[in-house]
């Protein structure tokens, strides 16, 4: 029986937003519907595609078309404002889970419909207007976020609701909550590690040529956005590296809507630093540091954190980004079901699978999905969520395993983070799986003595 937590409260914290803003994403194509963002306190509703198809390896002729009262799936996404471009990336992912889902006969044989809720600029009262649509009035029986509101969702759709909730925040202070209190946020599964393990990787990537390569010295440059994840991120990096014995020779929060580095440029050239992390997700601000950094570069390997990723950012910076490093949150590696999989993502939406959310928010739906089956009812919430916690799910990103006290995956051979560098013309190369290349500004008169 569906419960909901008396009060909604959603909490006063401080949003602590991931600025990822104005990535552009390219759509059309494929039987999809095109949803309106709706202004707070409406609904939106993207119901399931007419999609034939279904996931890799799964034999669907006999499957028969599914009936009865419509299973929902809640999804409160950025799908106007500076996320939206983001948002629509999520909504990709779900749109393409419905429609294997229903493809392959539906959820105990019934239809699956995806409920969405434009959060706008995932703002509290955007968050709290979500919720009182999502889990009162629509009655959704699980709630997929890619991200929205770095505290106020957890409220929302944690602590006031029993409700399966699944989102990709990546974030350590959901996880505290989740170990802390249980009971209150036991409902909660998060599909990303947290910031650190991703600093954790970068420094990693950044000192992976020692075999190979001379470091002209052991000081390290970090910059980082006043958001949380910029300073857990850059924390994280700093922490490794005097680990390591290397010297952090600067370490400075900026504002977001910064735009001149030349103060900060003149200090990264005084130092001459081997390596220089900035943590910004934001594609002016990143572009802009680029841009000025290139006119006249440090022999420093240059980390730009996820923003390496996007088309904007590469696409802003031109060839001067080539060689520039960065994390992968979504890197679906090849093999004959998932290179299946991504050419069905670009038949329904004529475009490549991006490096960002789509592949998390499917995997996030076919998680519970999964469960939904064991139990075999969508509404018994606590045996659906102690079955996702205790059965790993292998799906595009890895192996999903969330027994631990924060329901939280953690990273490692069967998690991994992939790491990036780019080479130019819209390519990256990848840790692991492509060699990678030195950018060219790591040929400076030292390195030739």
């Amino acid at each position: 029986m569906r419960t909901r937590k008396p009060i909604l409260i959603v909490s006063l914290v401080v949003v602590l937003v991931l600025a990822l803003a104005a990535f552009a994403a390219a759509c059309g194509g494929g039987e999809e519907t095109t949803t309106t963002a709706a202004p707070p306190g409406s609904t939106t509703t993207a119901p399931a595609g007419s999609s034939t198809t279904a996931p890799a390896g799964t034999d669907t002729t006999a499957a028969a078309a599914p009936s009865g009262e419509p299973i929902k799936i809640g999804a409160p996404l950025p799908l106007t404002g500076a996320y939206a471009a983001d948002g629509e990336h999520m909504q990709y992912g779900l749109k393409m889970a419905v429609a294997d889902l229903n493809a392959a006969g539906g959820l105990l044989g019934r239809p699956v419909e995806l409920k969405v809720f434009d959060i706008e600029e995932l703002l509290p009262e955007t968050v709290a207007a979500s919720a009182a649509s999502l889990l009162d009035k629509e009655k959704v029986d699980v709630v997929v976020e890619g991200y929205g509101g770095y505290g106020p969702d957890f409220e929302a759709y944690g602590a006031n609701s029993d409700v399966p909730f699944i989102h990709g925040s990546g974030s350590v202070r959901a996880a505290d909550m989740v170990k802390t209190d249980p009971a209150k946020y036991g409902n909660m599964f998060q599909v990303f590690p947290v910031e650190a393990e991703y600093g954790k990787r970068a420094w990693q990537g950044m000192v992976q040529f020692e075999d190979k390569y001379t470091y002209p010295n052991k000081k390290i440059a970090i910059l980082h956005g006043d958001l949380e994840w910029d300073l857990n991120y850059t924390a994280a990096v700093a922490a490794e590296a005097q680990a390591a014995g290397w010297t952090v020779v600067l370490n400075e929060t900026f504002p977001y809507g910064t735009t001149d580095w030349g103060s900060i440029l003149t200090k990264i050239r005084a130092e001459q630093p081997a390596a220089i992390v900035c943590s910004v997700l934001s594609v002016a601000d990143i572009s802009s540091f680029v841009k000025q950094f290139m006119e006249n570069p440090t022999p420093s390997l240059l980390d730009i954190s996820y923003m390496v990723v996007f088309k904007e950012t590469q696409d802003a910076v031109g060839n001067a980004l080539t060689g520039v490093m960065g994390y992968v949150t979504s890197y679906v590696t090849p093999s004959a079901e998932h290179d299946a999989w991504k050419a069905r993502f670009k038949q329904m939406f004529n475009m490549d699978v991006p490096l960002t959310t789509p592949p998390s928010t499917y995997d996030s739906v076919m998680i519970w999905a999964e469960a939904v089956k064991a139990v075999g009812d969508p509404t018994k919430y606590k045996e659906i969520e102690d079955y996702i916690r205790t059965h790993p799910y292998k799906g595009l990103l890895g192996t999903y395993d969330f027994n631990n006290p924060e329901q939280t995956i953690k990273p490692g051979p069967e998690f991994q983070i992939a790491y990036s560098q780019y080479l130019g013309d819209g390519k990256l190369a990848f840790f692991g799986t492509d060699p990678f290349i030195f950018p060219p500004y790591i040929t400076p008169a030292w390195a030739t003595k």
